[in-house]
């Protein structure tokens, strides 16, 4: 009886586990430790994992999220690849398949995996988290039989098992990996599908919206190094974005790595407020936790609610040091710039030259606000190609509120590093029509000067045919210290390789008909030159005579 009894009690607190309303999330804002040998860089970085852990465990989180890079840094990694690709096996670990159910914790006969893999796993069990790490997995090719390496990310439950793992599938400046090649979800006994992708994935289709496509997944994780850029691309503005326009919770893990314009963490929620969102100039580690809501599912918002004002970020307020957080600019050549009314009132339509995309934007500033502020604004539009690293050109259609330091359009788009004062928004609202296919994608971008997003705003789009949708965007409170606000499209369509654009673009001349040309014009003149030179010393040398 008392067998049964305690059955009875252990399913009915399953039972009510598995009906919970929220989980409880913590995302690692992460300093990496460097150190000259591969031993001593995983003994400083696990030993600060599972301290985190350990903090985190006893703040009832149910996973932590650790970012890109974290155990093993870029720089550590050309540095090793630079003496022989071979040395990159010694900063890597093999990662056991998900099917296989293995729990490296248990690996102490085999020692088949690394120990960096095996005291996480361990520090997993222990503290009962959902652990995500990122770190270079080594692979051997089972055509070829050689060693390959890849950009992976590997999942441990709360008994430190291996139940998934993503190999990163669009690299960035990443020659010694591999790209992956499949979508990664899993779901947990709080009964949540995770997404997850790593970083440069949220550029493009596969997998960023792909693995939204027919399947339960709601919330998505993000580890990270981004490396930001304004107007555009900043981390914590285009990750909210994402997860505003796609109705997901979204947790984003970044390498703290101010010198490279490397940090912002969050925690973003699927109704498009900002649970937590964090940067900093200062080289330290800071974990976010905060309770998630349990969705059934995905929720973008929808123009129905676009006159409500929509729920406000519930992110603490606190001093964070982002004077002099260093900064690039995201190439802004070919775009048309537009300046405000100036009597406070701007409604217009700005259109590319040939119309193919056209964007309404009606703005009101109270010029009141700030006598003297430190940016001015400007209204631009822009459809083409824009460069995503060295190697990738993003087709992208942007249309967009920017901050710019002077008159000229040059300075559009960057921000002061220390004072941030310009004029008060009464109202931004933005609109554009645009051609759809299934290799688009919109979403919105908004960007302070404190290097946070917007939280009162709102998005939605609306299909107006079969090919054409509606965006609209505007903010639900006034705002000020504005640096972006406005429609950020990819279409995946128009990407390229740099070296494609180039061939395409390059003088179809060949270089032997060159060299001819150059010979024969070069006989001629010479011959001409020889001419004239007789013809004269004939008549001098006659008239001497």
């Amino acid at each position: 009886m008392a067998g049964f009894s305690c059955f009875v009690f252990i399913v009915f607190i399953s039972r009510c586990y598995s009906l919970r309303s929220s989980y409880t999330a913590a995302v690692v804002n992460y300093l990496h430790i460097y150190a000259d040998y591969p031993k001593e860089l995983f003994k400083e970085n696990v030993e600060q994992y599972v301290n985190l852990m350990r903090n985190a465990s006893r703040e009832y989180a149910d996973i932590i999220v650790f970012p890109e890079y974290g155990l093993v840094d870029l720089y550590t990694i050309y540095s090793a690849v630079d003496k022989n690709i071979t040395e990159l096996e010694k900063y890597s670990s093999y990662i056991p398949e998900p099917s296989e159910k293995v729990v490296p914790c248990e690996d102490s006969k085999y020692q088949k995996y690394e120990q960096q893999l095996v005291e996480i796993s361990c520090a997993a069990r222990i503290h009962a988290i959902y652990t995500v790490i990122n770190l270079p997995e080594k692979a051997i090719n089972k055509d070829t039989g050689e060693m390959e390496f890849y950009n992976t990310n590997a999942i441990l439950d709360k008994s430190g098992t291996v139940i998934a793992k993503f190999r990163k599938i669009n690299l960035s400046e990443e020659p010694f990996f591999e790209p992956g090649t499949e979508i990664v979800t899993f779901t947990t006994d709080f009964n949540v599908t995770f997404g997850i992708f790593t970083c440069f994935d949220l550029l493009f289709q596969y997998p960023a919206l792909d693995i939204l496509s027919g399947t339960n997944v709601t919330d998505i994780i993000f580890p990270t190094a981004w490396y930001s850029k304004t107007p555009f691309i900043q981390g914590l503005s285009i990750q909210h974005g994402y997860a505003k326009s796609k109705g997901v919770n979204m947790l984003v893990s970044a390498l703290q790595e101010p010198d490279n314009s490397d940090g912002g963490s969050a925690i973003y929620l699927s109704d498009g407020s900002i649970a937590e969102a964090f940067i900093t100039n200062k080289r330290e580690s800071r974990v976010l936790i905060h309770d998630v809501p349990i969705v059934k599912t995905r929720a973008p918002s929808t123009c129905e609610t676009f006159n409500k004002t929509i729920k406000k970020s519930s992110q603490k307020e606190e001093f964070r040091d982002i004077d002099n957080f260093p900064l690039k600019r995201d190439t802004t050549t070919g775009y048309i710039y537009e300046s405000l009314g100036k009597r406070g009132k701007t409604l217009t339509r700005v259109c590319t030259d040939n119309e193919d995309f056209c964007c309404i934007f009606n703005i009101t500033v109270d010029n009141s606000s700030v006598p003297k502020p430190d940016y001015g604004h400007r209204i631009t539009i822009y459809k083409g190609l824009t460069s995503y690293g060295s190697k990738i050109l993003g087709g992208i259609r942007v249309c967009a509120l920017v901050a710019c330091l002077n008159e000229t359009e040059e300075s559009c788009g960057f921000r002061t590093n220390t004072s941030h004062k310009s004029a008060k928004f009464k109202s931004i609202e933005i609109q554009a029509v645009v051609d759809i296919t299934n290799d688009t994608h919109n979403q919105p971008s908004t960007l302070k000067a404190d290097l946070t997003p917007v939280s009162d705003y709102v998005y939605c789009e609306t299909m107006i045919s079969e090919s054409k949708m509606k965006i609209k965007m505007a903010i639900t409170s006034p705002q000020d210290s504005l640096v972006t606000f406005g429609i950020y499209g990819r279409m995946y369509g128009l990407d390229a390789l740099q070296e494609d654009i180039a061939a395409a673009t390059a003088l179809p001349v060949e270089k032997g008909v060159l060299n001819v040309g150059i010979i024969i014009a070069i006989v001629c003149v010479s011959t001409l030159l020889l001419v004239v030179t007789a013809v004269i010393l004939w008549k001098f040398c006659t008239k001497f005579d």
